[in-house]
């Protein structure tokens, strides 16, 4: 019966993905299956800095952090001191330094396609089946698998260093190709010619890049129990389920999965509650603030059980007794599977369960039910359809886009009556939820810091260029981008350094300066490589202030410790030697005032008058006080002065003894 049980199950599930349960009124929304192919979703995985991405609804610039998504469309800039690194999908990964411009074109299984307008980026291809392709204004980079390279991007050329394998370089203006071997010379490029350069890289950004393979060494050298559960495209994550939480083997309807649960998490803990929602692809996305979160609230589906909420992961395909049971959720990336719920002055959302479906603007993966009216209002969805209504999540609304974490501010007091009566399900949030939904340009953004710098307007023509290849829409897949490559003829490598240095103007101003023309903005410019760089360069900088200060300083005075401390092992009469070439100590304050009392007891003792080299105004303040010291100090001896001291000497003696202390006579009259 158990064996029939979980086989009637598992078609059930099976019938699940396939036909998706949509509401039966939902005039406006409808399953987007055939269309496209389904979306797939980068990470930023580490920021150091300050690092913006562009939001096109609004035509600005806002912060990002760590474990924000990046998709395609999607463009990053990089101040002078930020440092960022994606990871996408399909193993190939990216990282950039400071004064970087970067913008993703395509993202499929089997090519990656950026584009570098300006800066330092390095990029990796781990798989063997992608192909990243790296964009410059001067040409692009084809890196097949198992390759690395860096990538320098200057105003007037650009260079191509191989780390690792073969990658080839593509020059726009001959269309001809050029290899580029790791271990031998790089391609340095302008808009006319190619030329051989030394393929050196530069010092701190290879230090800043060693340190971070040295960390994912690392991270990846933890065997635990997630490496079995997760699928191959997660197995980089492993490491923090491990940390994070365990393991345990739970009943859920009619039988046993192995799910996960966070250990180090606040009692009622509950999912989607630290963090915050933002506005990505027209979506309500989240942005966690917990290590586990983006793999948790992105991948796979929450479960509560047992009085806990667990999480199930996603399978990459359907599994018949092979390995540990897993619940058939399939592996696909969702901003946020939630419901929506509001009423008057609040808002709520419902964490959906594995088969219930998920309203939205694109089409993520599976279950996922596509909106296409966006002030849809003819969607009538029931709140107990779904599972978990009991543990909503209700805010005030005008808390949704202020906070990080909505643990605090979230309304427990609300009966489960009260819900089921009173709430209303939406599909989307849009202006039916929240008043003047359009104009609040809070809802893009992951911080509440207001930007006071910004990337001058010329970094967004870039940004509408590469627009308008995406709109295209042309189907790229590495066999397309390997045949191109190859169909081109090898190109020839001009002698002589004939092209101009690699240098990057800091597009980052000041916001009022930002649609002012180039020429009214002074930006700074800088070389990408060496030790002229911007680290090196700042470095210099920091030695001659330091420098400057110290010769305005006066030297330190040579005690007789240091001296002692250079010579240890030399003879006393050295160590008197080294003393006396001893410079004479400054002279202060304190030492002139010493010098000056010396001074007058010597006058004192010799009767002279006293002269002093101090002004005359310190010595007018107090002269009775100091002529009375003066006389006391110059009083002769005369000879009754014995003859009365003898005398008051003979009153105070006692049994032939001088008495003291009154103590002592008491203790000598004693018989």
């Amino acid at each position: 019966m158990k064996g029939k049980g979980k086989l009637a199950w598992l078609i059930f599930v099976l019938i699940l993905l396939i036909i998706p349960i949509g509401s039966p009124q939902a005039q406006a929304a409808s399953e987007d299956g055939g269309e496209g192919e389904t979306i797939l979703v980068g990470r930023i995985s580490h920021i150091a800095g300050k690092v913006l991405r562009y939001v096109p609804e609004e035509e600005d610039w806002v912060a990002t952090v760590k474990d924000t998504p990046f998709g395609i469309n999607d463009s990053l800039f990089s101040d002078k001191g930020g440092r960022a690194e994606i990871i996408m999908p399909n193993n190939t990964w990216a990282r950039i330094d400071g004064d970087t411009q970067i913008q993703l074109i395509v993202l499929r299984n089997d090519v990656t396609e950026i584009d570098v307008a300006s800066g330092v980026a390095r990029f990796y291809n781990k798989g063997s089946d992608a192909v990243i392709k790296a964009r410059t204004p001067f040409g692009y980079v084809m890196a097949p698998g198992d390759t690395s390279f860096d990538l320098y991007v200057g105003d007037d050329s650009a260079e191509v260093v191989a780390l690792k394998g073969t990658v080839y370089f593509i020059h726009s203006t001959s269309e001809t190709r050029f290899e580029v071997i790791a271990g031998s010379s790089s391609i340095i490029a302008d808009s006319r010619e190619v030329t051989a350069g030394e393929a050196h890289t530069d010092p701190y950004w290879h230090a800043w890049n060693n340190k971070r393979d040295t960390l994912w060494a690392k991270r990846m050298r933890v065997k635990g129990k997630s490496g079995e559960y997760l699928p191959p495209g997660l197995h980089h994550e492993a490491y923090v389920l491990d940390e994070q939480g365990r393991w345990e083997r739970v009943y859920y309807h009619g039988a046993y999965y192995y799910f996960w649960r966070p250990v180090y998490v606040g009692v009622g803990w509950a999912p989607f509650t630290v963090g915050r929602w933002i506005v990505w692809y027209g979506d309500h996305t989240w942005i966690p603030c917990e290590p586990f979160g983006y793999i948790t609230h992105h991948y796979g589906t929450w479960i509560f059980a047992g009085g806990f909420w667990y999480w199930a992961p996603p399978v990459p395909r359907i599994r018949v007794c092979i390995g540990p049971p897993l619940l058939p959720f399939p592996f696909f990336w969702y901003p946020g599977r939630v419901a929506w719920i509001h009423f008057r002055g609040h808002v709520g959302w419902v964490p959906l369960a594995p088969w219930e479906p998920y309203y939205c603007y694109r089409r993520w993966g599976p279950r996922a039910v596509v909106v296409r009216n966006v002030n849809v209002t003819n969607i009538n969805l029931n709140i107990n359809r779904y599972k978990y209504f009991k543990r909503a999540v209700i805010i005030d609304k005008k808390n949704l886009y202020k906070v990080h974490s909505y643990r605090k501010i979230r309304i427990r007091r609300i009966h489960d009556a009260t819900i089921l009566r009173n709430y209303r399900v939406v599909p989307v949030v849009n202006n039916r939820v929240i008043r003047n939904y359009g104009n609040i340009r809070q809802r893009y953004n992951v911080t509440n810091l207001n930007e006071m710098r910004k990337p001058h307007r010329t970094a967004i023509e870039r940004i509408h260029e590469n627009q308008l290849v995406v709109k295209r829409g042309a189907k790229v897949s590495a066999k397309t981008i390997r045949e191109n490559v190859g169909n081109m003829k090898w190109g020839r490598v001009t002698e002589g350094p004939r092209i101009k240095s690699l240098k990057v103007k800091n597009r980052m101003v000041p916001v009022n300066h930002v649609n002012r023309p180039v020429s009214g903005v002074k930006l700074e410019e800088r070389e990408l490589k060496g030790r002229k760089g911007l680290r090196g360069e700042s470095q210099r900088r920091f030695k001659r202030e330091v420098q400057k200060r110290l010769r305005k300083m006066p030297p330190r005075p040579v005690t007789k410790q240091k001296v002692r401390r250079e010579n240890q092992g030399l003879p006393r009469s050295e160590l008197q030697k080294q003393r006396r070439k001893m410079p004479p100590r400054p002279t202060t304050t304190q030492g002139v005032r010493g010098e000056e009392k010396k001074l007058a007891r010597k006058h004192l003792r010799e009767g002279k008058e006293r002269i002093l080299p101090r002004p005359e105004q310190k010595f007018q303040k107090r002269p009775e006080r100091r002529e009375k010291s003066q006389d006391k100090r110059l009083r002769r001896w005369h000879p009754g002065q014995q003859e009365q001291q003898m005398q008051r000497g003979q009153r105070g003696k006692y049994w032939g003894r001088d008495l003291g202390s009154s103590r002592d006579r008491v203790r000598r009259k004693k018989p």
